[in-house]
């Protein structure tokens, strides 16, 4: 088990207030493209919100509702309750279970501690796996945004939206690794990752995500109606690729399941994460070329010489990082497991 500390209580501390930061900001940015009379813009920006809200909120309570020691939880609050606190106050058990093991660590009640250490990383993976679908369905929609209108006059690009740009794209790579950590470590029977691994992850998932999300932005400031055509037919292709080869359930309901799909699909626009506990080695192949084959036809077509050479370098070095990562880095399970199985 990992220490807990202040620190700890710092960090998720500080995760609540950007939340809310981040809820604020989004809506003042709508109502400043309202006012300006940017009223698609206006609309996309809400939508982008009010969708990720209701999709991660329903998806957060079903995946609660499985764990037996969270049903009781979720069944006293009632359905509106757990939406507002699913939406707005999602780190707020991770942080009571948090400051609570720590008082149970200082007074040594150490079967006490595990009992509460399990409910804390398995409600961190929760979380971190409702904030991989925030990312993608809420700021992956209004970053893109805001790249086409960068792209249609540079004088917008100032060092504040630049600044965001940056925010934007580290915390999306540290979202992903952060999540992909807490799913290992809620498996008793797997190893954590090295800080060195940590680091080359985090770099090949900011290549991927940087490079997808940029010539998403570019074919949109060309072809906004068609560029919404080919990424709903590229999430149908992940959907029915998704619902065939895994198969996922998170509840009895055959339509959240479909839904549960649905986001995947969407993030797949953007990166692959696997979304159930299998080899992911042929997947990652298949994704990877599949994705570059996209990104190579869409600069060749329709992009200028310098910014296709930027999204297609950085992808490819995304690629080779990836390979250097389950080369050297990528812990196994067991001793028996082939290394470069992943």
């Amino acid at each position: 088990m990992e220490t807990v500390g202040n620190l700890n209580l710092a960090i998720i501390a500080a995760s609540i207030g950007l939340r809310f930061a981040s809820i604020i900001m989004n809506l003042i940015l709508a109502y400043k493209y309202w006012v300006s009379e940017f009223y698609a813009f206006s609309a996309w920006t809400v939508g982008s919100i009010v969708v990720s809200m209701v999709i991660t909120s329903l998806i957060y309570i079903h995946i609660s509702k499985a764990s037996i020691s969270i049903q009781k939880r979720i069944l006293d609050q009632g359905v509106f309750l757990n939406v507002v606190l699913a939406y707005l106050f999602r780190d707020g058990y991770a942080f009571y279970y948090t400051r609570k093991l720590k008082n149970i660590k200082e007074a040594g009640d150490r079967e006490g501690e595990i009992i509460l250490y399990q409910k804390l990383i398995s409600e961190e993976c929760n979380v971190g796996f409702i904030r991989l679908f925030d990312s993608f369905l809420e700021s992956a929609p209004q970053k893109i945004l805001q790249l086409v209108i960068v792209l249609w006059s540079m004088n917008d690009l100032s060092y504040f939206r630049l600044a965001t740009f940056v925010v934007y794209f580290s915390s999306i790579a540290w979202g992903i690794q952060s999540y992909n950590r807490s799913n290992r470590l809620v498996q008793f029977d797997k190893r954590d990752i090295e800080s060195k691994g940590r680091l080359i992850q985090f770099a090949f998932l900011l290549c991927l995500t940087t490079s997808r999300t940029l010539c998403i932005a570019c074919l949109a400031s060309l072809f906004p109606k068609a560029t919404l055509v080919v990424c709903a037919a590229h999430v149908f292709v992940c959907v029915c690729i998704i619902f065939a080869v895994d198969s996922p359930t998170i509840a009895d309901s055959r339509l959240m399941n479909c839904l549960y799909c649905a986001c995947f699909g969407i993030v797949y626009l953007f990166i692959f994460t696997s979304v159930k506990d299998t080899p992911t080695k042929y997947k990652y192949v298949f994704y990877l070329s599949f994705c570059s084959f996209e990104n190579i036809v869409a600069c060749v077509l329709f992009f200028s010489l310098h910014i296709s050479i930027f999204i297609i370098a950085l992808y490819i070095f995304g690629i080779v990082l990836i390979i250097i990562y389950y080369w050297t880095c990528h812990p196994s399970i067991s001793l028996s497991t082939f290394p470069f199985t992943l």
